[in-house]
């Protein structure tokens, strides 16, 4: 790919689309770390705040990822013409 590396292990380095995708692998992680703050014994205020700002974040990726895959696909798209 002309605007990065579609596989690898740096994130920085990696085109939106395998941003986008990696982010997805992310969902059962946070589902796993939402399960595991009301299994310890966190105070239950904190443990909802940690989990809001860990989903608000993980979909705030999501959306930003897609867009500039989009985005990306669409500037390579017109390139080629």
């Amino acid at each position: 790919m002309k605007n990065g590396r579609d596989s690898g292990f740096n994130y920085w380095k990696m085109n939106y689309r395998t941003k986008f995708i990696r982010t997805l692998w992310m969902i059962p992680v946070a589902i796993f770390l939402s399960f595991l703050l009301f299994v310890m014994d966190i105070p239950s205020k904190f443990s909802v705040f940690l989990l809001v700002l860990l989903l608000v974040t993980l979909i705030v990726q999501l959306i930003y990822t897609y867009i500039k895959w989009k985005s990306e696909r669409q500037t390579e798209t017109l390139k080629d013409i």
